[in-house]
């Protein structure tokens, strides 16, 4: 809306002072903070002051001239200092609102590509154990936010990076082997830093079942140990698959982190670093140049015994990255990332990329409480509650609904008594009972009325002049440049309060004004049409989250 509404009013300018053209990329279109100032508030006199030799405030009289015809407004008037104000016409939001019903699930939506084509990397865990509650915390931020960036207009590729080189993997194949080995030799040693918990023995005692005799003719422990970690690591992938798709969660790329080194890709990335002259030799290791980019320190990728460091794996992972030609690539890790970012970032600024190619969201740890009390303990995972568990407790729809409700680098505590409410008091009731609430009319306007509401109709809604239902509409038409909002500021739990504002103002008009009057039918197919709008905002806010817009409570 607010776009649209610039270019209005830049159009219309420029017919009288084709100066506008030289300063359009700075004009601003601000909401005021008291709506009594109006809709919208511009700068444009103020940048139009120097060129054509006049106060803000003369120039801001005779632009508001110009634009008090426009049907858009209904009011333009000057402020202080020269700032001016507009007031949207009631005829604009009416259309505003034919809109939401003629565009349903587009409402508002820029076409899927059209900004490019982006990567959003999330949750990423190591598959040495069950998601806990941090991971889905970050697949519920990753998933509503890629919805977010899909509904602003770009080409999303979601990604999980699995981490399956590296040390976690042998200690993961030595806790499954003792614990094969355990079935039929109770007493044989378990490594001290091993994986506990009972999906060890459950991948064991399926080994021993399927695989006892080749594990057992193995020529060294080693090949077993090797064998039990490739089958532990495949089999916790498609659980962690399984409970990410519990909480609707997808990724249309998973990345091994063995196939950097398998295939070259770390030895490449090291050559195009070279290439640029961002690489050094000392004391017998490889450096990479990252203080040139803001890091404390250069940073070694190679080590004088000639093995790689870790940095190494990322640096050639984000490069790998940036071949695939994204606008800019997001990823979300956990709060104990924070001090790994500044040299990642100066690393892969030695690409050749923008400054803010790379976008790091973190994840804060989350708190569960159950009776008062916060609960810690799993029998499952050994030591913390897993995502499955919460889920089969709480449901998918108040997972997602808490887990987004917060900004994501703030700690987030996690009440189960009240995520199991059937209240108003459970804000994930609260706003899909709105819907359902909606739903519940439209099926009494067919039995009463015999008017269905699902059906395409018209409706003079010139006749919805109450303050409710106009702060309503006008809501309606300021969400899409809400949600435009939190995507470019990676803000996903903006979208949670914009749903509870809407479903505040629906409960608040659903209690105080009657919406089926036989007596009135013409103001009863307007309340109609608006709830029909409520409901498929709600519907669109829904789909971004992954809640079920229930039709039943």
């Amino acid at each position: 809306m607010k776009q649209k509404i610039k270019q209005q009013i830049i159009q219309k300018l420029k017919q009288y002072i084709p100066e506008v053209s030289q300063i359009e990329d700075r004009i601003s279109l601000e909401i005021p903070k008291d709506e009594k100032l109006g809709d919208f508030s511009t700068n444009v006199a103020f940048l139009l002051a120097r060129t054509l030799k006049s106060s803000p405030v003369e120039i801001a009289k005779k632009v508001s001239e110009m634009l008090s015809g426009m049907d858009t407004f209904s009011k333009v008037e000057v402020a202080g200092g020269g700032f001016i104000n507009f007031f949207l016409s009631d005829g604009y939001y009416r259309g505003v609102l034919q809109e939401v019903i003629r565009e349903k699930d587009d409402f508002g939506r820029i076409k899927e590509g059209s900004k490019g084509k982006i990567n959003i990397e999330y949750v990423s865990a190591n598959p040495t154990g069950p998601l806990h509650l941090g991971h889905g915390r970050g697949a519920v931020i990753g998933k509503v936010l890629s919805e977010l960036y899909r509904y602003c207009g770009y080409k999303i590729e979601r990604e999980f990076y699995i981490n399956d080189a590296g040390n976690q993997i042998k200690k993961l194949g030595q806790s499954v082997y003792a614990r094969f080995r355990q079935i039929e030799e109770p007493d044989y040693h378990f490594p001290e830093d091993g994986y506990h918990g009972e999906y060890i023995k459950d991948i064991a005692k399926e080994l021993f079942l399927t695989e006892k005799e080749k594990i057992l003719s193995m020529l060294s422990e080693d090949d077993a140990v090797e064998f039990c970690a490739n089958y532990g690591k495949n089999y916790l992938l498609d659980r962690i698959k399984e409970d990410l798709r519990s909480i609707g969660v997808e990724f249309d790329i998973w990345f091994s982190e063995k196939h950097l080194y398998e295939h070259g890709k770390v030895d490449d990335a090291i050559s195009f670093l070279k290439d640029r002259g961002m690489l050094y030799e000392k004391d017998g290791a490889l450096w990479v140049r990252t203080t040139i980019y803001g890091d404390d320190k250069d940073r070694v990728i190679k080590k004088s015994d000639g093995s790689y460091t870790y940095f190494a794996g990322d640096i050639a992972y984000h490069y790998d990255k940036y071949k695939r030609g994204y606008e800019f690539v997001i990823n979300i890790w956990g709060a104990d990332h924070h001090g790994y970012f500044p040299r990642l970032k100066s690393a892969v600024m030695s690409f050749g990329v923008p400054e803010n190619w790379l976008k790091v969201m973190f994840i804060q740890l989350v708190k569960l409480f159950k009776e008062g009390q916060e609960v810690k303990m799993s029998k499952r995972s050994g030591e913390f509650i897993t995502l499955r568990e919460l889920v089969e407790e709480v449901g998918k729809d108040a997972v997602i609904y808490f887990f987004a409700s917060k900004d994501s680098d703030t700690h987030l505590n996690f009440d189960i008594d009240v995520a199991l409410q059937k209240s108003n008091e459970n804000p994930v009731f609260y706003v899909q009972y709105a819907h359902a609430r909606i739903c519940s009319v439209f099926r009494e306007a067919l039995e009463r009325l015999s008017f269905n509401p699902e059906e395409n109709f018209q409706a003079d809604l010139s006749l919805l002049n109450q303050d409710i239902e106009k702060s309503i509409v006008k809501y309606i038409s300021a969400i899409p440049d809400m949600l435009y909002d939190a995507a470019e500021k990676n803000q996903p739990n903006k979208i949670i309060s914009i749903t509870y504002e809407l479903a505040v103002r629906f409960h608040r008009y659903y209690y105080g004004y009657k919406f089926l009057d036989p007596d009135n039918l013409e103001l009863t197919y307007a309340r109609l049409y608006l709830l029909k709008a409520i409901r498929g905002v709600l519907r669109i806010l829904f789909k971004i989250m992954g809640i079920a817009p229930v039709e039943r409570m």
